[in-house]
């Protein structure tokens, strides 16, 4: 699960039932079963960060994420979302 080319592929363990999560995996995914409450989602988008973002609208807890560029992308997006969480947040 690497980037070639514009695209990038990542997966993750998903605290949701295959059945769920297939019903709404975008186009090109691949939602395999891992248990009967959980399930591997490997899916693509065209930056990290938006495959982050398509692994959120799942609103369900994950691990075993994969690729390390996913989890940075992630970490960068707690980051940003925080900032501007703060109670002292300034607009620019």
């Amino acid at each position: 699960m690497t980037r070639t080319g514009a695209a990038c592929r990542g997966s993750a363990v998903l605290a949701l039932p295959a059945s769920t999560v297939a019903r709404f995996a975008p186009g090109g995914s691949t939602v395999g079963h891992a248990t009967g409450t959980t399930c591997r989602l490997t899916l693509g988008a065209w930056s990290w960060p938006g495959l982050a973002g398509l692994l959120l609208t799942f609103d369900a807890d994950s691990t075993d994420i994969e690729p390390a560029e996913l989890r940075q992308a992630l970490h960068s997006l707690r980051t940003r979302t925080s900032k501007g969480l703060a109670p002292d947040h300034v607009e620019p």
